[in-house]
């Protein structure tokens, strides 16, 4: 008798707290106070009822539910959430879909980000109309105990479907000050697709100056085309427009194996009536798994902005296709096919390179100790005319093959290779002071490279380089062996040249120390050689001023602490230690970001060199709290009195939902032609979610990946 007494109170509690209406299986009602009235299909809902409507979670203080009438009512508050959209407020009234409702003293969070808050919420179906309300992202009690920034509005519409907002009579506030009226604007929210609207704006305050003002538009094409256009205007001390500006606009089309990017600048100056124009183009397909097509261009009548006296446009181009193929003939061997063209039709430009076809095709085989690599090279250079040592046609072609056997003992590590080289060139010249030549090089390198790894920390290598020429006729033009360096890492390649219209063909032998060790938490890393050429006066010794067959001390050293990072990189004198080149770097994070690079070349260092250099980069930074970080970046010209050539300081305020930037810039660097002297001051200014106003309003949400778009600035 007491089990069916306790089944009875069980049922019965059960049902007291969860009752499933048969009149509407979507709707679920938890409460422990409830009435209900089955012939009227009707709920009495006391203090903290829960009531799930279609997936729409309402919390009330006590209401009624009227399925007779399609009706529910909330008499005090209520607390309503869907995903991640809540609305409280008092006196909710409506059908019982909730899709026709009107409420009092409401708060809205839209998708977890925007707060509205308003007077009175009327809903028809797919618009809900918030009155007399203020909106913003921020924290009620934010950095200003206010919000940061925030709208007050006389009335609001939400499209639902469309995400849309419509505002009507609005105050913009920043730290609760009415900074300026807006009677009409609208943005769309975060499950909008694209739309049409400004962005963020930048302003530019130059020092001694005008004011400049970027007002970024951003419109959608299609499905996968967006169209970003950037005017920026320049504006007096009196507010009044000059006749400077500069126009940016960037066309995107992205498509399944890739995407197109145009973009074009006009610049116009107060100076000139001239517009100087630019058109880039830029295109990458992947055309299947072993090919990819990849193509540029570049069209202009631009002022050179550096090193050049013309002041007048003169059109220049920069084209380039490009074609790659993997695993063609056999399995990891790659060919490029590529075109390309330099071309400037101002007169006195003799080294302008109309067009250049090239052909690289490389493959590796690998088998079990050795590796066989081949490299096939085919170019050819045309200009329109032609000058000592650049002639107007070049063509050549060159094979490289590379065998290398690898071997390890117990405490040593051997690396033998066999590199042949071979190319042919032809050069033309269209003046008469010039004659054409032909050149034929043949090299065979041997080399033998050897790891001591008897020694977890110190490891001793030493590389035996033994090229020979078979023919060079020494009649080949250098298109592409100009650049020269010393450091730890050339002095072990087989050729110290860039390129190979210029070949290293001393036989040589290097030797150093690799160390790497640790003293607690400290890691060291200490790599030290030199080299010993048979010969002296070889071209590349030449080239480095080395006039004894030693070399000088090539260093390269690493430490690390924790987060103090410290690398140089040195040139020693073999004679006196005394320093040639010296490049070193020290980085740390805490407390702040500190980095600054130093570099320094002596005057004898090169064959080519006549003045000694020095100079320092700088970087500090330090987010001071979560709301302030600031920046400074220096180059400074050391041998000039530590003048900077470039400086820029900028400080960053922050919190949740908007962010302001201050920077300068100081830019001293003059080359005498139209590079001069700046000072300039940049402030740009962003609010969360809205971005900037506009009758199509844009958020930062268009893309996938916005960065690389580099919208909004």
């Amino acid at each position: 008798m007491n089990n069916k007494i306790i089944k009875i109170i069980l049922i019965f509690f059960l049902y007291s707290q969860s009752i499933l209406l048969k009149a509407n299986d979507d709707t679920y009602i938890n409460s422990s106070n409830i009435t209900f009235y089955e012939n009227g299909n009707k709920i009495e809902l006391a203090e903290n009822s829960k009531i799930n409507i279609e997936g729409v979670n309402l919390l009330i203080d006590r209401g009624i539910v009227d399925y007779e009438e399609d009706k529910i009512e909330v008499f005090g508050n209520f607390y309503l959430y869907e995903n991640l959209n809540i609305l409280s407020g008092k006196n909710l009234k409506g059908n019982v879909s909730l899709n026709k409702i009107t409420a009092n003293d409401v708060s809205y969070i839209y998708n977890n980000d925007l707060k509205i808050d308003s007077n009175k919420l009327d809903r028809n179906n797919n618009l809900i109309i918030f009155h007399e309300n203020f909106i913003t992202p921020c924290e009620l009690e934010g950095y200003f105990n206010c919000p940061t920034w925030s709208l007050r509005i006389e009335k609001t519409k939400y499209e639902i479907a469309e995400d849309k907002f419509t505002h009507y009579d609005s105050f913009l506030q920043i730290a609760d000050y009415k900074i300026f009226y807006l009677p009409y604007f609208t943005h769309y929210g975060a499950k909008a697709p694209r739309k049409k609207g400004f962005l963020t704006p930048t302003s530019e305050f130059t020092i001694g100056g005008n004011q400049a003002l970027i007002t970024p538009y951003y419109l959608p094409l299609g499905v996968s085309t967006d169209l970003l256009i950037k005017p920026k205007i320049y504006i007096d001390e009196n507010f009044e427009l000059l006749t400077n500006y500069e126009l940016n606009t960037i066309l995107e089309k992205r498509t399944n194996g890739g995407n197109i990017k145009i973009e074009i600048d006009n610049i116009k100056k107060s100076n000139s009536s001239n517009i100087n124009s630019s058109f880039k183009i830029f295109t990458k397909q992947v055309i299947d798994q072993n090919k990819v097509l990849s193509a540029s261009g570049l069209f202009t009548n631009s002022v050179s902005t550096s090193r050049s006296t013309n002041d007048e446009p003169i059109t220049f181009e920069d084209i380039f296709i490009r074609l790659e193929n993997y695993n063609l003939f056999l399995i990891n061997d790659y060919l490029k096919t590529e075109i390309s063209s330099i071309e400037s039709f101002k007169s006195s430009d003799n080294a302008s390179t109309p067009i250049s076809p090239s052909i690289t095709y490389s493959n590796y085989v690998n088998l079990k100790n050795q590796t066989l690599i081949n490299e096939l090279d085919f170019s050819i250079l045309r200009r329109d005319e032609s000058s000592s040592g650049k002639p107007s046609e070049s063509l050549k072609i060159s094979l490289k093959n590379e065998l290398i056997n690898s071997s390890n003992n117990k405490n040593l590590n051997k690396f033998n290779k066999l590199l042949f080289i071979n190319s042919i060139s032809e050069s033309y010249f269209n003046n008469e002071n010039n004659t054409n030549s032909n050149s034929n090089k043949s090299f065979f390198v041997l080399s033998t490279d050897l790891f001591f790894i008897k020694n977890k920390n110190i490891t001793p290598r030493v590389k035996l380089i033994l090229p020979t020429q078979f023919s060079n006729t020494n009649k080949s033009v250098n298109e592409d062996s100009n650049a020269i360096t010393f450091n730890y890492h050339n002095q072990y390649s087989e050729n110290r040249f860039f390129g190979y219209d210029k070949f290293d063909v001393s036989s040589r032998i290097v030797y150093g120390l690799e160390n790497e060790f640790n003293l607690g938490p400290q890691k060291i890393s200490l790599n030290i050689n030199q080299s010993y050429d048979f010969s002296k006066n070889t071209s590349y010794t030449t080239a480095i001023n080395q006039n004894k067959k030693l070399s000088d001390y090539a260093i390269e050293v690493q430490t690390t602490y924790k987060d103090v990072i410290f690398k140089l990189d040195a040139r020693l004198d073999q004679q006196n230690q005394s320093k040639k080149e010296m490049n070193y770097s020290f980085n740390f994070s805490n407390p702040i970001n500190f980095e600054v690079r130093y570099h320094e070349t002596d005057s004898d260092a090169f064959s080519n060199t006549s003045n000694d250099t020095q100079a320092i980069d700088l970087n500090i930074s330090k987010r001071i709290n979560k709301n302030l970080f600031a920046n400074y970046s220096t180059n400074l010209d050391v041998k000039n009195n530590y003048d900077p050539y470039k400086s820029t300081f900028m400080i960053s305020l922050s919190d949740e939902c908007s962010q302001l930037d201050l920077a300068y810039t100081n830019i001293r660097f003059n080359d005498n032609f139209n590079t001069k002297p700046e000072e300039k001051i940049s402030l740009s200014y962003r609010m969360d979610y809205l971005g900037f106003f506009g009758y199509e309003q844009s958020t930062n949400l268009f893309f996938s990946q916005p960065g690389e778009f580099n919208y909004g600035l």
